[in-house]
């Protein structure tokens, strides 16, 4: 796989977190100038993660019927239409139609450079090689919030949809470049066969295992980032501290994915999840015990979660490969599906954020450390499984 085609994937990686991160600092600031609770501008955030998942759940049989280029394009078309609209209506409908057709076309695109990666690199390479993919998105998810920050304060909220336009644009032209005119099989699958590989996936031990592990540990990340501008509304500092504290967290999981790549040349992907899913409870018990103890402040927030970023930027490439190569021939699907799982519980779990932190915010910090919990056992239960049939022997 050539250098220039993996910095392609790379950048596709890198629009959807841009997108869906971009706009998180200005999400109060939307809320009072347009008149409307947090919990409906809340929307913005969980429709686009709901697009999402829809959007990964579809990917593979459209991928079948239209192969990768077609869909590629597709969905940066989706993606580009759909930043235009939400940011040139200025109203709350405009703004939801344009985040779900970015979420749509976004999906698309996370998706196939997943399935990309691990049809043109092989399994044991591709593990290697999804920790950049990490990395990438942790620099966009990093950078992301500041320049949301920046923009909405200048030049106010709707111009924030500029930055994904461009991405659109400049990403299709790309696309036509790099992804083949045909890379897809001959045969169509219909509705009822795509079903069936759904069916299968979910029936198979391996897929179910790491794509459960990989959702929960997304899910901790989802929850803190739903909740952590509504919590940090009144910290000192505003908006713009919010933006580079953010930094660090991107930082810690662009840093646990380099670190992936290394750990994956000599261990095995369970060792390296194992590995990743430690950090990540360690931080996950010391953001609850901080934020039950100590005085709020953007430190006590932002530091443990560190932790637990670090930790899901060394296990997710391990979780997402073996997952998709699951079934070697249905990469897109496997993908997709994966995709699915973990983007409609962060949508779900989003949502009701709103309401945690009006009524109980502490609960927030009890819900992180209870999914990371969950991980852990789920990875390690079978894991032990796996290996107990070798140590008998």
């Amino acid at each position: 796989m050539s250098n220039s085609l993996i910095s392609y994937l790379i950048l596709i990686a890198m629009s959807s977190p841009i997108a869906i991160n971009i706009l998180l600092p200005a999400l109060p600031n939307i809320a009072k100038q347009l008149d409307i609770d947090i919990s409906l501008i809340q929307l913005s955030y969980s429709l686009y993660l709901c697009a999402l998942a829809l959007g990964q759940l579809l990917v593979g049989g459209i991928v079948n019927h239209l192969g990768y280029r077609k869909t590629m394009i597709l969905g940066l078309v989706s993606f580009t239409l759909g930043s235009a609209i939400a940011g040139g209506f200025g109203n709350l409908e405009g703004l939801l139609i344009g985040r779900i057709m970015q979420g749509l076309g976004g999906a698309i695109a996370m998706s196939l450079a997943r399935a990309l990666l691990v049809d043109g690199a092989g399994k044991e390479q591709a593990s290697q090689k999804m920790g950049y993919i990490i990395m990438a998105i942790a620099i966009s998810q990093s950078i992301a919030p500041l320049i949301g920050g920046f923009i909405n304060n200048a030049l106010g909220w709707q111009i924030i949809f500029v930055v994904s336009i461009l991405q659109g644009a400049i990403l299709t032209l790309l696309t036509l470049k790099f992804v083949p005119r045909r890379a897809h099989q001959k045969h169509r699958p219909s509705l009822k066969e795509n079903l069936a590989l759904y069916r299968q996936l979910l029936k198979d031990s391996n897929f179910r295992t790491y794509a459960i592990a990989n959702t929960l540990v997304a899910i901790c990340f989802y929850v803190f980032v739903s909740s952590s501008p509504y919590i940090t509304d009144g910290y000192e500092g505003g908006i713009h501290a919010y933006g580079y504290w953010f930094i660090s967290i991107s930082i810690a999981f662009m840093v646990g994915g380099y670190l992936s790549t290394l750990l994956n040349k000599h261990l095995t992907l369970d060792k390296t999840i194992a590995i990743g899913n430690a950090i990540s409870i360690l931080g996950a018990l010391l953001l609850l015990v901080t934020q039950l103890l100590l005085e709020s402040s953007y430190t006590a927030l932002f530091l443990p979660m560190c932790l637990v970023t670090f930790g899901r930027g060394i296990s997710q490439p391990s979780n997402q490969t073996a997952a998709i190569a699951s079934i070697t021939s249905q990469s897109s699907m496997a993908a997709g599906l994966m995709g699915f799982l973990q983007l409609l519980s962060g949508a779900i779990f989003a949502q009701c954020i709103p309401l945690i932190v009006n009524s109980t915010p502490k609960l927030v910090f009890f819900l992180i450390f209870t999914c990371m919990s969950l991980a852990v056992w789920v990875h390690l239960r079978h894991w032990s499984k796996t290996t107990q049939p070798t140590e008998n022997n």
